[in-house]
Parts: C-alpha cells; structure tokens; sequence
C-alpha cells in the first residue's frame, strides 16, 4: 500500500498545497502520506465514526492536524462546494457503492477544472457467473461489483479525459493469499477476540476470493482521469 500511495501520487502530479479529498479514507494511512510526505491538504471523508476517530489520532500523533482533516460523509452525497478540490483520490472503497456512476458524478462535481479523479479499486470481470459475484460480493458487503470497462465507460460519458489505466490484478492473488496466511498464523490470538465460526467464515470466503483471482474473476485496477479545463 506504501508503494500504492507513491505510484498514485506520481501519477496524479500531486504537489504540496494541493487540496485532496480521500474518498472512503478508512484509517487516513493514504491521506497522512499525502499531508506528510507531499505537503497536500487532506479532507478525508468515511462513513466509520470508529475508523475517523482512529484517523484523527493519528493525524495528531503525526502532527499533521493542520494537514488533515477527518469527518462522516457518503461518496453518494457530498456536502462539499462545487469545484472544491484539486484532486479526488480514492483507494478500494467505490465497490462498497450501491450506485458507482452517483459516486464519479460527486467527484466530477467537486473537482475545479483541469482536477484530477485518480483511484484504484477491486473489479470483477463482467463474465463471472451470479452465483459466484454473489460470494464474491459477500466477503466484502458490496451491493455491486463493477468490471475496469464499466469504470472506463462511466468516466467517458461523465466528460473525463482518462489519462492512464493500469491492471493490477497479477497482485491479488498475492495479497489475498498472505492475508489468509496471517488468519490461520494468529488464529489462537483471535479467538480471544471472535468466535471460532468467524474465523472459519472469513477463511472460507478468502480462500474462494483467491481461487476467483486465481481464476481471473476478480482484479485489482487504478484509473486516472481529468477534469477537463
């Protein structure tokens, strides 16, 4: 993820004083690195009052508060002005979106002319059966599943100039087969937090997740678009 941030922020050309809006910013790691290592103004926006306060500590601890900021929102909705950033980054939170095109139409809305959308996130491929997307969608609570070309077709007909796509998928299987290794490594640890029945549920569906990318069913992709001037 560390590397993630560096190639994303190469890639946006983002600068410090930029003004960013981290959509779905979970614990706030990407929007610290943001505000820490590039000197950008960070707003970050979850719907995870728990993860918020997280994020908000430890933007403190960083000494970064006057960088960060962290506060309830819905990516569907935004409250923020018209043309209000310079760049929209997001990382593997638009596929808990029930509606993903409202999502990039928020981001459009907010961005000044000439901003950047920039944000990765996991896809299935269109072929993939019902049966399995319904699985698939289980592990991590999401309505809908989107393919890179529906991603593509979305920012197209919003008026975005795609700049660069790139596919990632290679690294899921990876990813996905280490996190499972750690469960089953600190099984013990959990049990002292979970119940056995959990941790069997979550070993159960990473297991089909890397199966399905092993299958080429489920990718990892990063977009990046232009607001037109």
């Amino acid at each position: 993820m560390e590397h993630t941030n560096e190639i994303m922020a190469e890639i946006g050309s983002l600068k410090a004083g930029a003004r960013v809006l981290d959509m779905g910013c979970g614990y706030g790691a990407a929007a610290r690195y943001l505000a820490g290592q590039l000197g950008c103004a960070v707003v970050g926006i979850n719907v995870s009052e728990k993860e918020l306060a997280v994020a908000q500590e430890n933007a403190l601890d960083a000494e970064l508060g006057d960088l960060l900021t962290f506060e309830i929102g819905d990516f569907h909705s935004l409250t923020f002005a018209d043309e209000s950033f310079d760049v929209v980054w997001s990382q593997e939170a638009f596929l808990h979106g029930a509606n993903k095109d409202q999502i990039i139409s928020e981001a459009n809305r907010v961005l000044a002319p000439g901003g950047t959308l920039i944000f990765t996130d996991l896809v299935v491929t269109s072929d993939t059966s019902p049966s399995d997307r319904k699985r698939i969608y289980e592990r991590v609570k999401s309505p809908v599943m989107w393919d890179s070309d529906d991603y593509h077709k979305c920012l197209l007909g919003q008026g975005f100039q795609v700049v660069e796509t790139r596919d990632w998928s290679q690294y899921v299987v990876r990813s996905y087969s280490w996190i499972r290794d750690q469960v089953e490594k600190n099984r013990d640890v959990l049990l002292d937090k979970i119940d056995a029945q959990t941790i069997d549920r979550t070993m159960d569906g990473l297991a089909f997740w890397v199966d399905s990318a092993n299958a080429g069913k489920i990718g990892w992709a990063l977009f990046s678009a232009k607001k037109p001037d």
